[in-house]
C-alpha cells in the first residue's frame, strides 16, 4: 500500500475527508464576496446606488455615476476587497457638458492647483470628454495623482489620460531650480512677473537639461531669462522655446 492510499484509508476510518471543507469554503466564497462588496459600497453615500454582481472573483459594476472620480473610487474600494480579482465596468457617466465648457472647467483647476508651480508645465485637450493632459513636472509630490483627482470631479469627464512626465529628483537639478530663481526674482526685467499669480513662462529642469517654455513680452526678456539659465551653474543644456506676446 502506498503512503497516499494508506493516508486515505486513515482518513475514512476517522470520518475525515479532504474534499467537503474546500468544497464548502468554494460555495461559500461568492456570497461573502457579494456580501463584502454591498458593505462596501453602502459606506458611501455617492457609492450607494450602484448596482454590482459577483461571478467568482469577478465583480462587474454597473449603474450612473455622477462623475469619473466616483467611478473610479467604486472600482478601487471593490478591487481592496479580499477575494475580488478582478472589476469589470459598467458604470455611466452623464454627458451633459460640451468639450469646450469642459476644457474651460480643467482650465481653472489646473490653474488653481496650489502646487502648479513656475517649474511645472501643464497643458492638455479634450475629445468627446476624455482628458488628456500632458507636460512636465516636478518630483516632490504626486502630481499627476492630484491632477487626476481634481480633473474627475469635473461633470461631463469621461476619462482622464496622464501624459506627464516626472522630472529627475537629483539634488543638482533641485539646486539648479533654486539658482535659477534667485538670479530671476533679483533681475529688474522680471520684477513685474513677481506680482502675478500664475507666471506665463515655465523653467523645466531635468538632469541639468533646462526648457524654457510658455511666453514672455519682449525679444530682450526672451534672451535674459536664456542667458540666467546659461549662467546657472552645471546647466548641460538650454532649450528656448519661449514665444513672444503680450500678457492679459
Amino acid at each position: 500500500m502506498t503512503v497516499r492510499a494508506g493516508l486515505a484509508v486513515l482518513l475514512a476510518l476517522s470520518g475525515m475527508t479532504t474534499a467537503a471543507p474546500s468544497t464548502a469554503a468554494a460555495a461559500q466564497r461568492p456570497a461573502a464576496v457579494l456580501a463584502e462588496v454591498g458593505a462596501v459600497l453602502r459606506e458611501e453615500v455617492d457609492l450607494r446606488r450602484v448596482d454590482y454582481r459577483v461571478d467568482g472573483a469577478e465583480v462587474t459594476l454597473s449603474g450612473e455615476v455622477p462623475t469619473l472620480w466616483v467611478k473610479t473610487r467604486a472600482i478601487d474600494r471593490v478591487l481592496e476587497i479580499e477575494g475580488v480579482d478582478t472589476v469589470a465596468s459598467e458604470l455611466v457617466i452623464p454627458g451633459g457638458e460640451d468639450d469646450d465648457e469642459i476644457a474651460g472647467a480643467v482650465g481653472a483647476a489646473i490653474r488653481s492647483y496650489r502646487y502648479n508651480t513656475i517649474w511645472d508645465y501643464v497643458g492638455g485637450s479634450v475629445v468627446d470628454g476624455v482628458v488628456t493632459l500632458n507636460g512636465s513636472v516636478t518630483p516632490e509630490r504626486d502630481k499627476p495623482g492630484e491632477l487626476f483627482a481634481r480633473i474627475a470631479r469635473i461633470p461631463g469627464v469621461q476619462d482622464v489620460v496622464l501624459d506627464l512626465f516626472v522630472q529627475s529628483a537629483s539634488r543638482r537639478d533641485r539646486d539648479l531650480r533654486r539658482l535659477i530663481a534667485q538670479r530671476v526674482q533679483r533681475h529688474p526685467v522680471f520684477a513685474q512677473y513677481l506680482l502675478l499669480a500664475d507666471s506665463p513662462f515655465r523653467i523645466l529642469v531635468h538632469e541639468g537639461e533646462v526648457l524654457l517654455v510658455g511666453s514672455v513680452r519682449s525679444d530682450v526678456e526672451r534672451r535674459v531669462l536664456e542667458q540666467i539659465a546659461r549662467q546657472a551653474f552645471e546647466t548641460e543644456r538650454v532649450i528656448n522655446r519661449l514665444q513672444v506676446g503680450s500678457q492679459g
